[in-house]
């Protein structure tokens, strides 16, 4: 495990733009946190066949436009899951951010891909070893999934979640928000939908 202090060189410059930043990160991986062009993608953990849509079409045509971006989530159940599993089938570097320390994965269902994103980006936290997945640490980590990356793309969530809390700290980061707009009476687009009408996001 590399620890990354505030003032190490490798520490990721934009999360220090951000008033709130961590002062370590522990890291596993190789990918570079500073990396020119990074984007997180958030989303319900009851992700519906139109997000898994979404993530297959948007990370594949991603990966042919513009194939040297870091794509980012929180290696949860859902869109978290979907985006990195993408990502790793595109051959792009893919990093989790993770609610716990890295001598554990949460959950662990997700353990050989966390093995695979090790080598091919990365598993993040500002959590030493040892800390357990509290449900508090969940919303803590999600402002380092907005404040690492240039813009934030919620895939799919309902009128509440974490992914909306994410959106809103990243646009209190100035970062980019986007959503996918979804059908009026889907319970998993009601939340981006909102995030569209209140124009806190760009479809």
């Amino acid at each position: 495990v590399d620890c990354i202090s505030f003032l190490d060189p490798r520490y990721p410059q934009r999360m220090k733009e951000c008033d709130d930043a961590p002062m370590m990160l522990y890291y596993r991986g190789n990918a570079d946190l500073n990396k020119t062009r990074i984007v997180s993608m958030v989303g319900t953990r009851k992700i519906t066949d139109y997000g898994r849509q979404m993530c297959e079409v948007f990370i594949r045509e991603l990966a042919e436009l513009c194939p040297d971006v870091l794509v980012m989530s929180g290696l949860a159940y859902g869109v978290d899951i979907q985006c990195h599993r993408q990502a790793l089938q595109n051959k792009m570097e893919t990093i989790g951010v993770l609610a716990h320390g890295l001598d554990q994965i949460y959950p662990t269902l997700h353990r050989n891909t966390a093995k695979e994103m090790v080598c091919q980006g990365g598993l993040l936290t500002e959590f030493m070893s040892r800390t357990n997945a509290d449900k508090r640490n969940f919303v803590q980590r999600n402002r380092i999934v907005a404040g690492l990356s240039d813009a934030v793309v919620v895939v799919e969530s309902a009128r509440k979640g974490g992914s909306l809390i994410t959106a809103e700290i990243a646009e209190s980061y100035h970062r980019d928000v986007f959503t996918f707009p979804g059908r009026v009476r889907d319970e998993y687009s009601a939340g981006c939908n909102e995030l569209i009408r209140s124009h806190r996001a760009k479809p």
